[in-house]
């Protein structure tokens, strides 16, 4: 195995790092660099005709050791507590769940919903802490549909999930029917479901999709709803759309720039 380290400007680096695919590159690091400029170093099986190719932007050519890929990406998830009583592991992790905390298997893949995105977590954190046990619960925008298996971990009475993506329902089913949860899932809006059809509603989605799901949230009347994926610019605009009868604020949850929202239905209490 070999790594070719290249200099250039950031404009040239989409086009430099496209060449470097095309001839076999198996993977490119790109650093950033002061004044516009960054340091593209691209692994190559062979370094044949590399230096010269691109001379022009140093082209210098190094060995480099084998590396372990599989090994580098397990190690880039490593298990962890959340909230009060969760406890996230990747599905190849074997470390002894804590005591008093329940194991939350994590798919880590092309869906969206790892656990590690803050807006993630603060979704998980509020079902923890408001989810009260036997409740129903839909999650809209399942992604990976870890918040349907938290759901169920932590005590619903029933969880299903949706997503208007077909692959992302594909792969929530094939990650909540590998930890053994029985996969209520469908591909569509939550303009299916019917009104006050579930107690909890979780929704995992940016500014704009709250913002057009709004009247369907009070349509679909919960008794709770745990709103996140918006930043704290997004807090007043959304707040004063969706903090509006039968929906008051019981909580804003932070997690570094990201915010949560958790609404109870004054109607349904």
């Amino acid at each position: 195995m070999f790594s070719l380290v290249l200099t250039c400007t950031e404009p040239q680096a989409e086009f430099i790092s496209a060449e470097l695919w095309e001839r076999g590159a198996t993977g490119i690091e790109e650093i950033p660099l002061p004044g516009g400029r960054c340091r593209l170093r691209a692994w190559f099986e062979t370094p044949d005709g590399l230096a010269e190719a691109f001379a022009a932007f140093g082209g210098e050519v190094e060995p480099a050791p084998e590396v372990d890929w599989e090994a580098v990406s397990r190690q880039a998830w490593p298990a962890f507590a959340l909230g009060r009583r969760l406890y996230l592991a990747p599905e190849w992790d074997e470390s002894p769940t804590p005591a008093g905390r329940l194991r939350l298997v994590v798919h880590p893949g092309q869906a969206l919903g790892t656990g590690a995105h803050p807006a993630t977590q603060l979704c998980l954190e509020a079902l923890d802490r408001f989810l009260q046990p036997g409740r129903s619960v839909l999650d809209i925008g399942t992604g990976s549909g870890i918040l349907v298996s938290a759901a169920h971990l932590l005590g619903a009475g029933f969880a299903a999930g949706c997503d208007i993506d077909w692959q992302a329902v594909q792969i929530a089913r094939r990650n909540l029917h590998s930890d053994g949860v029985a996969a209520a899932l469908f591909c569509g809006s939550a303009r299916a479901v019917r009104a006050r059809a579930f107690d909890v509603i979780v929704s995992n989605i940016n500014a704009a999709a709250h913002e057009q799901l709004a009247p369907e949230y009070r349509r679909l009347s919960p008794r709770l709803l745990i709103l996140a994926g918006f930043a704290e610019q997004d807090v007043p605009s959304l707040e004063k759309l969706l903090v509006r009868d039968p929906f008051r604020l019981a909580d804003t949850l932070a997690r570094e720039e990201w915010r949560c929202f958790v609404l109870c239905n004054d109607d349904r209490s």
